[in-house]
């Protein structure tokens, strides 16, 4: 079982290097925009970067995903999977790009009745193009576990868009502009490279039986992801119809502080469908799922109360009289134990994908999806307008819970794995108890006291005997190595 968790850490590592790397430097552009852009057109880059979101779920239907399964569990049709899968979505790509720059000035006025983005909706329309291509041949790297490739494709994009963005958006004052101008260099610059990577395996072997296959099991990702990502980018719209664009922006930029957990799910979510899909096969591997969803959330639960207790302080520490974000933005910081909790039960989420995955159930994700997208909507109609941008931020908590126990009872169903319910509870009790010490019985500037809370959750589990003796032992082990 170890030598399993080591594989699936190593291989996340490598793909979470990039996500993690690049949405570091990203983030370190936000505490930029926010002193050169006003909290009006950082809000209209939210509207933006939510439709390009949601839509980038509609480039790609599903074809990544289903081209991974059908990629690894059918080895002797790789070539012509490939073929199929990447030649369809770049017609598709191409077709839908042209669709959203003809129908610009009717989505402008769904996404924003203040102001006019008709142009932007056009420049985000190619964005959304140039990555749907580049998502099969990425999925491809993942498959064949080329994380190395994977993570230096994305960090060079990564770099050559932070590059354009300090140029084109700080010193240049371009705003949304440059940051789609960057973007769209970036993306068309990743096709290029991925072309000289991927052309030699391609061949012309379209088929339309194996399309079906591929469309079958992919097409419940558009509704599935679409309300996932519904749910992710709703709370921005609401808030501007309900309060105004200036709350839009400083709601984005508390949103952009939760990031940190957001890239954990995410290096996770790279390496664990190859994961699972080759673990599978073992006699062991539901109660090694079962033992990987345990420590995924030790991991979340330490990352979310680090972040939840720490970050008012960051964020106000000044650095030659700048601090980390404008204070304009500041009354936003206290919503981010929200963003914390709801990316733990996204990560449950990604967790519990596993049983609908493996018995190709993917018709049930839209049902699952939807009922969280319903409980968004109606939560976020309901507390906004109580408690503002920290009802919004509630509700995203209520929608992640909803999708996280929808697919726990259905992966129950299909695919029964013996999680282990008594350790989970036992870090629910202890993270909780602490993060409410924190919270409320101590002031946001008491960093000591604050880090010795975060601190003591280790050191509780263990008094309380959370850590079995096949753990222990190899902690032990690995101390000795570090100490030699």
């Amino acid at each position: 079982m170890i030598r399993h968790l080591e594989r699936l850490t190593r291989h996340s590592a490598l793909y979470g290097l990039s996500d993690v790397l690049g949405r570091s430097l990203t983030f370190l552009l936000v505490p930029l925009y926010t002193h050169v852009m006003t909290t009006e057109a950082y809000g209209h880059v939210a509207l933006i970067y939510g439709f390009i979101a949601l839509m980038n779920v509609v480039f790609t239907f599903g074809m990544d995903a289903a081209f991974l399964r059908f990629y690894m569990l059918e080895e002797t049709h790789r070539r012509q999977i490939l073929s199929t899968a990447l030649l369809t979505m770049t017609g598709v790509s191409f077709a839908l790009a042209g669709g959203v720059a003809v129908a610009a000035p009717l989505i402008d006025h769904i996404i924003s009745p203040s102001a006019s983005l008709a142009s932007y909706i056009r420049m985000a329309a190619v964005v959304l193009a140039l990555d749907a291509i580049s998502a099969v041949p990425f999925a491809r790297l993942r498959g064949e576990g080329r994380a190395a490739l994977f993570a230096a494709l994305k960090l060079v994009r990564v770099a050559l868009e932070l590059a354009g963005n300090y140029w084109l958006v700080v010193l240049m004052g371009k705003g949304l502009e440059g940051i789609l101008i960057t973007n769209i260099a970036g993306s068309g610059l990743t096709v290029v490279a991925l072309a000289f990577i991927t052309l030699p395996a391609l061949s012309l072997d379209w088929n339309r039986s194996r399309l079906y296959s591929l469309l079958k099991f992919g097409i419940p990702y558009i509704p599935a992801g679409a309300c996932v990502i519904f749910i992710e980018m709703l709370d921005r719209f609401i808030l501007e119809r309900l309060t105004d664009t200036r709350t839009v922006g400083i709601y984005s930029a508390a949103h952009k502080l939760g990031v940190g957990m957001l890239i954990f799910v995410n290096m996770f979510r790279q390496a664990w469908q190859p994961f699972f899909l080759e673990t599978s096969k073992n006699e062991d591997a539901r109660p090694l799922f079962a033992r990987i969803l345990t420590y995924f959330l030790l991991i979340a639960s330490t990352l979310g109360l680090s972040l939840s207790l720490l970050i008012d302080w960051l964020v106000r520490i000044p650095v030659k009289g700048i601090t980390f974000f404008s204070s304009a933005y500041w009354e936003g910081i206290g919503v981010v134990p929200f963003f914390a909790l709801a990316y733990i039960l996204y990560g449950l989420y990604v967790n519990l994908t596993v049983g609908v995955y493996l018995k190709n159930k993917t018709a049930v994700l839209p049902i699952i999806t939807g009922a969280a997208a319903l409980t968004s909507v109606g939560a976020n109609l309901w507390l906004i307008p109580i408690w503002g941008i920290y009802g919004a931020g509630l509700a995203s908590v209520l929608a992640y819970g909803v999708m996280a126990g929808g697919l726990y009872i259905t992966g129950r169903r299909h695919y029964p794995i013996p999680y282990e319910y008594g350790r989970i509870a036992q870090m629910a009790l202890i993270c909780g108890g602490l993060f409410t010490v924190g919270w409320l019985g101590t002031a946001p500037d008491a960093w000591a006291a604050r880090l010795g809370l975060i601190t003591a959750y280790p050191v509780l589990l263990a008094l309380t005997g959370f850590f079995n003796t096949q753990e222990k032992q190899y902690v032990k082990r690995r101390l000795r190595l570090l100490l030699r």
